[in-house]
C-alpha cells in the first residue's frame, strides 16, 4: 500500500483517533491537530509511527495552512468548541488550497430541512452547514455518519447514556425512543478508522457523495 499523507483535525477524539491508529499502522503520515497534549489517548497517539502532532487551536488560521501543507487526504470531524462551523469553513478552504484529492467530513443530518415542524439539534445543524459548504466549494468529497457509540455508556455520565447497575448484578438504562424503534450502533474506536481507511482507498467517485 501506497504512504500517503492524510490531515486528521480534533484528532483525541473517538473518531478521528481511530482513524489515526489504523493509517498509522498502514505507513501513512498522519498530520493530527490536537488543541493540547492531555490525556492518555494523545500521548498514545503522539507515540504511534509516522504520526506528527500539530497542537494548537482551529481558529488559527496559520495552524490550518501548515496542517494542510502538502497533504493529499483529510479526514475531518469538527466539534462544538469555538464557532463550528465557521472552524469548519475555513478546513475546507485550506484543504481546496492546498490541492486535497479527497476529504471525508463526519457530518449529521439536520432535520428541519425536512419538515417546517421539526427543529434542527445542536451540534448536528451546524454540521450540515459545514457539509453544505464543503459541496459548494467543489472539493471530492465523502460525507459519513455515524450511529450512536455504544463506546459513551462506559464513559460518559450523562443522563442519556449512563447504566445503572441493578442489585441483581444487571444493568439498566432508560432512553427517550420509543422501545419499538430500531436504533443504529457503532464502535467508534474500532469501527470508525478501517472504515474511513476503505473510504480513501476506493476514492471520492466510489462513493459520490454520502455512507
Amino acid at each position: 500500500m501506497r504512504s500517503r499523507t492524510v490531515v486528521t483535525v480534533n484528532s483525541s477524539g473517538r473518531q478521528a483517533a481511530s482513524f489515526v491508529r489504523v493509517a498509522s499502522a498502514v505507513g501513512w503520515r498522519v498530520r493530527a491537530q490536537m488543541r493540547d497534549r492531555e490525556g492518555l489517548v494523545a500521548a498514545e497517539l503522539e507515540g504511534l509511527p509516522n504520526v506528527t502532532i500539530f497542537e494548537g487551536p482551529l481558529e488559527d488560521q496559520a495552524l490550518i495552512d501548515e496542517l494542510f501543507r502538502g497533504a493529499e487526504l483529510a479526514f475531518i470531524n469538527t466539534t462544538h468548541w469555538g464557532d463550528e462551523v465557521q472552524i469548519g469553513k475555513s478546513l475546507a478552504d485550506a484543504a481546496k488550497k492546498a490541492g486535497v484529492k479527497h476529504y471525508i467530513y463526519s457530518s449529521m443530518p439536520d432535520h428541519s430541512v425536512w419538515s417546517k415542524d421539526w427543529t434542527g439539534l445542536p451540534m448536528w445543524k451546524t454540521k450540515y452547514e459545514v457539509e453544505q459548504y464543503v459541496r459548494k466549494i467543489g472539493i471530492p468529497a465523502t460525507f459519513i455518519y455515524t450511529a450512536i457509540y455504544h463506546n459513551n455508556f462506559t464513559s460518559l455520565r450523562y443522563p442519556l447514556f449512563q447504566l445503572e447497575l441493578q442489585d441483581d448484578g444487571s444493568f439498566e438504562w432508560e432512553a427517550p425512543f420509543p422501545p419499538d424503534v430500531k436504533l443504529p450502533w457503532l464502535d467508534a474506536e474500532h469501527d470508525v478508522g478501517p472504515s474511513v481507511l476503505q473510504i480513501f482507498l476506493e476514492g471520492p467517485k466510489a462513493h459520490d457523495g454520502e455512507m
